[in-house]
């Protein structure tokens, strides 16, 4: 596959966002329902921060919680949003290659970047095995 082609035609348009006011709870159970690995926190439609499966993971290190219900209230109680987000957002326009995709996700060793237009708006996200199945 062309490492030229747009990263429009690669990423994830679809892209579910919550709310800097949105709970853990709520990020968990929208990475189980959505099969994914990343929400992207938004601020009137602009990135503000992404919350990846694997903060919360740590977040659990040491719970005995159980069920859905137990883990979302222990992540509501030991922190937020606002708090677990990463704030260090990687971000390209959708008409940059998947050659520079590859480049941010490997020279800033991420598991993502977010596509912004032209004023800064979130359009999707890719991931490092989007690029891996696009290359195929």
């Amino acid at each position: 596959m062309p490492r030229t082609t747009p990263i429009a035609q690669v990423m994830t348009s679809r892209v579910r966002s919550l709310g800097l006011d949105a709970k853990l709870g709520e990020v968990r159970q929208l990475l189980q329902a959505e099969r994914c690995h990343h929400v992207p926190i938004v601020e009137g439609g602009m990135p503000a921060g992404i919350v990846s499966s694997r903060d919360l993971i740590r977040l659990l290190r040491g719970s005995t919680a159980a069920s859905p219900a137990e883990i979302d209230d222990l992540l509501d109680r030991r922190s937020t949003v606002r708090e677990t987000m990463s704030r260090d957002l990687v971000s390209m326009g959708p008409d940059e290659s998947v050659d520079r995709a590859i480049d941010l996700i490997a020279e800033g060793d991420l598991h993502s970047v977010l596509v912004v237009d032209d004023e800064g708006r979130l359009v999707g996200i890719v991931t490092d095995r989007d690029l891996l199945a696009y290359l195929g």
